[in-house]
């Protein structure tokens, strides 16, 4: 029962395998999926092509049509131009209009029948297409027609649509106009008349049906749905298959910017914009100097329906191409798998225990080899049958532990080396049991002795460990002396700075008063130069007093107010001197106790420099304890962290000693077991 439920199960999952990994499906994957790569890049490359050529010819053909369009329209123009030109030079009509002066009618001069008559000639030329021939006189501001009609009073020569031609000097078609006597749409060729003097003197003008143009645009159809139209220079449209669009602007129209931009640039391209939403294609180009502009046009879709059709026939094409080829490789692969397919079932019944196949190999080719092989092996499989039930035997016997075997078949082939591997494990499985029942005994009896080891060892450990926390706590309190030693170091340090730092402060205030004192003595000196100035005053005063005096006493009666005036000089004079000497004794002494101040400051700045000089060396002296204190603290750091070190491999050591006893404990009773479990094999 559990034999066939494998042989299903077997089954199923090669029939899993077919399904997802075979050849098969790999042939088809990989060789399928290439050829559609290829396809599809073939695909692509020829829509790439087919693309470019299309929409070059599209567009070449939307070229010329506006080409075609421009010649008919040239072509259509240019004799009515000739015309115009030839009236102009006719020597009868600029004879008219030299002699017709301002406020003169053309009609009042003798050249108007003959004009009349070669103006009703021209017109006649071409009856359908010539409306009528008229001549402007610029001096009398009027104009005659072929009709025998002449211009009002209200006539303005510079408010017509062919003004321009007598400023340009060139022969123009005129913008299209409703002409006033038919209602229809016509334009003007209008070419300047010269006088003797090479200047103009009016213009000769041909009326021109535009009708039969429209007419002919009709002809000009691009495809089914293509067109063109013809428009003005300033957009207005001349012909356009909508007759309501006839004569209004294309600016009024919902189009593009672009094709008004080209309109005012005067320029040939191809355009791609929206009218209505709806987007289109064409070609705008100007028709050479009529002043008219053609622009084709075909729709978005007809554009791009030649590149569709194309593309998709292209894929019709490759899709049945592809479909083919699968079929095909599909059909190849079934014929080369089929084979193969009953193979592995053949080999999935032998994997899974049944001998009893058939091999159906009839082919020549390498599938039939590999049959016929697979073949040989069931029959050689069949003859090892004996063989594998011994050896399971023996295994069985050998796992419940005997050890002792006895091989009754003769083995022949590789079997007789699974015989004589048989043997040697036999033999060697009795002698590995022998040693370690042997080893068993040995390590018991090591592991107690390595357990006693262990314990001891784990407690001098803890007894170590102790100690060291103990010198531990010792170095550290040492370190904070230590630490506390140096910042009092550097304090100090400090603090003999500050002093330092005073002192030459007032070292140098003593310098600033000694200076002061010099000054004040320079001073004194300068004061008795001008005390003897006031002495040598006092004294010539005195004399001239005296002088005064003896020169009243010989005036009499009229020098007696003379006399008392000197006397009192005299005597201010004496009391100046004598303040004079006070003065210059005063001063004296202030200069012997200035030199006596001098020689005080002198002996402060000498004790300063000296009390200075011994801080700084006070201060050095500081600083190197400081120093000494910091080599230190780092000495006993070093010595800290060393003993912390040892503290913890200490302690690691006792840890581990406590492992290593727990685990020789426990090898101890792994060996008991052990021995108990050896016991059991039959050597």
């Amino acid at each position: 029962m559990e034999e066939n439920k494998s042989l299903k199960k077997g089954k199923k999952e090669n029939k899993t395998v077919k399904n997802k990994n075979g050849i098969k499906v790999q042939i088809q994957n990989k060789i399928g999926l290439s050829i559609i790569a290829v396809m599809a890049a073939i695909t692509i490359l020829v829509v790439g092509v087919v693309y470019t050529l299309l929409i070059k010819s599209n567009n070449t053909e939307l070229q010329q049509d506006s080409e075609a369009v421009s010649l008919e329209v040239e072509k259509y123009f240019a004799p009515f131009e000739r015309m115009a030109e030839q009236l102009a030079i006719d020597k009868d009509v600029q004879k008219l209009l030299t002699t017709t002066k301002e406020g003169q009618r053309m009609t009042e001069n003798p050249m108007y029948s003959d004009v009349l008559d070669e103006m009703s000639e021209t017109a006649g030329l071409d009856t359908d297409n010539i409306q009528g021939v008229f001549i402007a006189d610029l001096d009398s501001n009027a104009s005659i027609t072929s009709y025998g009609t002449i211009s009002g009073d209200d006539y303005d020569c510079t408010t017509r649509a062919w003004y321009e031609c007598t400023k340009t000097g060139k022969t123009m078609l005129t913008e299209p106009y409703i002409s006033a006597s038919k209602g229809n749409l016509i334009l003007s060729a209008v070419a300047p008349v010269y006088g003797s003097d090479k200047k103009v003197v009016g213009v000769a003008g041909i009326d021109v049906v535009i009708d039969t143009i429209t007419n002919k645009m009709k002809n000009y159809t691009i495809g089914s749905n293509g067109y063109t139209m013809l428009m003005t220079s300033d957009g207005t449209f001349i012909y356009h298959p909508t007759s309501s669009l006839i004569d209004k602007k294309i600016q009024d129209m919902k189009i593009s910017d672009s094709v008004g931009k080209a309109i005012s640039a005067q320029s040939s391209t191809l355009l791609k914009y929206k009218v209505d939403g709806n987007r289109k294609y064409g070609y705008i180009m100007p028709i050479g100097d009529t002043g008219f502009i053609a622009l084709s046009c075909i729709p978005n879709g007809q554009y791009y329906s030649s590149l569709v059709k194309a593309v998709v026939l292209l894929l019709i094409v490759i899709i049945v191409g592809i479909t083919f080829i699968l079929l095909l490789i599909g059909k190849l692969s079934s014929k080369i798998v089929d084979p193969l397919i009953r193979l592995n079932d053949t080999a999935m019944e032998l994997a899974n225990g049944n001998l009893n196949v058939s091999i159906d190999a009839q082919s020549d080719d390498e599938v039939g080899e590999l049959g016929r092989s697979i073949e040989k092996t069931v029959i050689r499989l069949k003859e090892y049958i004996d063989y594998i039930d011994e050896i399971s035997k023996v295994l069985a016997d050998m796992a419940d532990g005997k050890l002792s075997i006895d091989l009754k078949y003769a083995y022949v082939g590789e079997f007789e080396k699974v015989k004589d591997a048989m043997n040697h494990i036999s033999k060697a499985m009795t002698e590995v049991m022998t040693s370690i029942m042997e080893g068993a005994k040995q390590v018991s009896v090591g592991s107690d002795d390595l357990a006693e080891a262990a314990q001891g060892m784990a407690e001098n450990t803890t007894t170590q460990a102790t100690a060291i926390d103990e010198l531990l706590e010792t170095a550290i309190t040492v370190a904070d002396k230590v630490k506390e030693n140096r910042d009092n170091s550097e304090k100090s340090a400090q603090y003999t700075n500050e002093v330092a730092d005073v002192m030459e402060d007032s070292k140098k205030q003593m310098a600033q008063m000694r200076e002061a004192m010099d000054k004040i003595q320079e001073s004194s000196q300068q004061v008795v130069g001008v005390i003897k100035a006031i002495e040598d005053i006092a004294t010539q005063t005195n004399l001239l007093s005296l002088n005064a005096s003896i020169e009243a006493a010989r005036a009499g009666e009229a020098g007696k107010g003379f006399a008392v005036v000197a006397g009192e000089i005299g005597g201010l004079a004496n009391e100046s001197a004598n303040a004079v000497n006070t003065t210059r004794n005063l001063i004296s002494v202030s200069l012997e106790e200035i030199d006596k101040g001098n020689t005080i400051v002198n002996d402060v700045i000498k004790s300063l420099d000296n009390a200075v000089e011994r801080v700084r060396i006070a201060n050095e002296m500081i600083q190197g304890t400081a120093q000494t204190a910091d080599t230190q603290m780092k000495s006993i750091d070093q010595i800290r962290d060393g003993i912390k070190d040892m503290s913890e491999v200490v302690q690691d050591n006792s840890a581990v000693a406590e492992e290593t006893s727990a685990t020789s404990e426990e090898l101890a009773a792994q060996a008991v077991t052990l021995n108990e479990l050896v016991q059991k094999f039959e050597l």
